[in-house]
């Protein structure tokens, strides 16, 4: 029987392994909003909002067909790895790797097919023929696209091996950057488009060579139970329907507001409230997608002890990150909207801000939403999704037809809002949940005092180029009030120089 000091140094070693590669999610992330910055600034500004509202319904169409086509392997692969590691099976998790592989393989390429074909008839839709061109043009990426998207980030993810997760990212960024000299060398929307090929065949391959060397070693052998097996097809199902109800929180809204929007400007000004609200979340993302494989180890394993206590330090630190980046956001919208996309896009504020309540909700409960899928619970989580997609089918009909793109905005908070409340129902059947109130609201008291820093400030100095430095300045005020409010402690500060990897240092002196 494993003594206490054995126990608390087993939970120390996971929350470095947790804080490890959650730095290495926010610094992909960090890379990505950075890069995103450059060249969706760029486009947005060089297409405008008819052309990039051409653009994204092209995006939307790729990450569908990408979806339909992955039969729900994605969840099942990290859950099978992580199920495997927490029983130290790993010839049974390479097995698994190189089995979802070929099958993967095969239906990105039927998807691309499809895609091809229907291309044309999917344009006639939104009376759009360059859309029919651009859709052709993507599902030639389709089977890279699907690669590394689905596939081999969740194998990063079961293996924790999120510093893979951040150097495929980053390199995605960098290739990006080329998007911006094929416009301006010429080639306009469809040279942005089809550079995209170009580019997830080269994050592709570079994916699939470290999944290689990931798994080299043992050598992969068929699972001897048979149990595990008929488990996850049946979480597969699970995870597929998932996937497909999920279209109405996103996918099918931009759609339908495409067809009903008497200009295709409203769904650029959605999608770029959307994508800048989507940038506060990742660090909560970082929480959430981190601990996927301690948390199934803790369960399987019924340490639920080790489960409560990294949850409650989750919980915690997504509440810290989340609430001064939302609040800040949605004080300085007008202006940050104008210094990214220009005046032209004051169209998404309104949107951008009715979005940020979901991202709030949502991120600060983020480390619970994964949980389900964690347990092998699939069946529970597909019931959320389908309450919030059933949210999402009656408001989208009743909303975007008359409202647009603040129509869009509001099926997508009732439809997560529906999403996260059934998920939290079906949860709390399962274990305890144990929000810390307390830190939740002293982190809304430190970011009330940031939030009218930046609303005075703003109305006083409203020269955009120093909106960076005034946002930066905003943050400072609400972490130094947050550690005089005792929400950031000593023992955090630790775990953050767990992340740089320093708190070893510090002690070994």
């Amino acid at each position: 029987m494993a003594s206490f000091a054995d126990e608390e140094k087993d939970l120390r070693a996971e929350e470095t392994v947790i804080a490890s590669n959650s730095l290495y999610y926010i610094s992909r992330y960090a890379s990505k909003f950075f890069f995103s910055f450059i060249v969706g600034v760029f486009l947005v500004r060089f297409l405008g909002p008819s052309g990039y509202g051409v653009y994204s319904l092209a995006l939307v169409y790729w990450g569908m067909f990408s979806a339909i086509f992955s039969i729900g392997l994605g969840s099942t692969i990290q859950y099978a790895i992580s199920k495997y590691r927490a029983k130290k099976d790993l010839s049974s998790a390479s097995w698994v790797v190189k089995r979802y592989l070929i099958i993967l393989s095969l239906t990105a390429i039927l998807g691309s097919i499809t895609m091809f074909f229907v291309s044309d008839s999917l344009a006639s839709i939104y009376r759009l023929p360059e859309l029919g061109v651009i859709l052709k043009i993507l599902g030639i990426g389709l089977l890279f696209y699907s690669l590394s998207e689905n596939f081999s980030a969740n194998v990063y993810v079961g293996y924790q091996k999120m510093k893979y997760t951040f150097i495929v990212g980053v390199l995605y960024d960098v290739l990006r950057l080329a998007q911006v000299a094929v416009v301006i060398l010429g080639f306009g929307l469809l040279g942005a488009i089809a550079f995209y090929d170009v580019i997830y065949l080269i994050v592709g391959l570079l994916s699939l060579y470290l999944v290689y060397r990931i798994i080299r070693k043992p050598q992969a052998a068929k699972p001897s139970d048979d149990k595990d097996l008929k488990e996850f097809r049946t979480y597969g199902k699970f995870s597929y329907i998932s996937n497909i109800v999920s279209f109405f929180y996103g996918s099918v809204m931009i759609l339908l507001l495409g067809y009903f929007a008497p200009n295709i400007s409203s769904v650029a000004f959605y999608r770029a409230g959307l994508l800048m609200a989507s940038l506060l979340s990742m660090p909560a993302a970082a929480l959430m997608s981190a601990p996927f494989a301690t948390t199934t180890k803790y369960l399987v394993r019924a340490e639920f002890d080790k489960f409560y206590r990294v949850q409650g330090v989750l919980l915690r630190y997504a509440a810290i990150v989340t609430i001064p980046l939302v609040i800040g956001a949605a004080v300085s919208a007008h202006e940050l909207i104008t210094y990214l996309y220009r005046s032209q896009f004051l169209g998404a504020q309104l949107p951008f801000q009715i979005i940020l309540v979901s991202i709030l909700i949502t991120s600060m409960m983020s480390p619970l939403s994964f949980v389900l899928s964690a347990m092998g619970k699939q069946k529970y989580y597909m019931y959320s999704i389908s309450a919030g997609a059933a949210v999402a089918i009656v408001s989208t009909v009743v909303l975007v037809p008359t409202l647009l793109s603040i129509g869009a905005a509001l099926t997508y908070l009732m439809s997560n809002m529906a999403l996260l409340a059934v998920n939290i129902f079906f949860l709390s059947k399962q274990i305890k949940i144990r929000i810390p109130y307390v830190a939740i609201m002293k982190s809304f008291g430190a970011a009330a005092v940031m939030g009218s820093y930046l609303y005075y400030i703003l109305n006083i100095i409203p020269s955009l180029e120093l909106l960076p430095f005034i946002l930066i300045s905003g943050l400072m005020i609400y972490f130094v009030f947050a550690y005089l409010l005792k929400v950031i402690t000593r023992s955090d500060i630790g775990f953050f120089l767990r992340l740089t990897h320093l708190y070893g240092i510090l002690i070994r002196r």
